[in-house]
């Protein structure tokens, strides 16, 4: 015979797994980090400060963003800001590489930029995205901090703008735009047939 106890302990765990939303079973946050950040500190018509975001979908279906904010520092300075409805879609098991032309701070004038794109700099981003999911839309918070060495691409213009990727000294071309999609490999497809 089961004790009244235990019975109404089992009722409790039965209503509380029954009464979450599926969504919170199947669903995990995409992980975004900073791929890249360039600067151009020359008068041209790109943009002075642009931030590439990484974000890997873990999950079995597409998402998509619906609102990015961030913020850059460097060196523990305010640099730039992003604050937009965006939709960019993240495919699943996927990376989609963002290039976010940021909205510098009035503070930061071209000579400013041209000191910081000079070396390595300690760089940190936070900020909120929120994601469009068959669940409904969901916020994730993000941070992402290291350091930055700057250099121009090997064969660029003097006017091309500095470039730096997280935590290594290769220099990334000033080229590449948005938005970029790379494949991960599906955890279950080892298993599976193609769906």
């Amino acid at each position: 015979m089961i004790p009244c106890r235990a019975l109404l302990n089992a009722c409790w765990i039965a209503a509380a797994a029954g009464c979450t939303p599926v969504g919170l079973w199947v669903y995990d946050d995409p992980g975004l980090e900073v791929s890249r950040v360039r600067l151009q500190p020359t008068e041209t018509r790109a943009p002075p400060v642009v931030l590439g975001l990484a974000v890997l979908n873990p999950n079995d279906y597409d998402l998509s963003t619906a609102r990015l904010e961030l913020q850059l520092r460097l060196d523990h300075t305010l640099i730039g800001q992003f604050f937009r409805d965006s939709v960019f879609p993240v495919p699943k098991y996927g990376i989609a590489d963002l290039t976010l032309p940021l909205t510098p701070m009035p503070a930061i004038t071209r000579e400013r930029l041209r000191t910081l794109s000079l070396g390595t700099r300690h760089f940190e981003v936070q900020g909120v995205a929120t994601f469009s999911t068959p669940f409904g839309p969901h916020e994730v918070r993000f941070a992402h901090a290291g350091a930055m060495v700057f250099a121009r691409p090997a064969g660029a213009r003097a006017d091309s703008g500095l470039a730096a990727e997280p935590d290594g000294p290769r220099p990334v071309s000033p080229d590449v735009l948005v938005p970029i999609v790379r494949r991960i490999p599906d955890p279950g497809l080892g298993a599976k047939s193609d769906r």
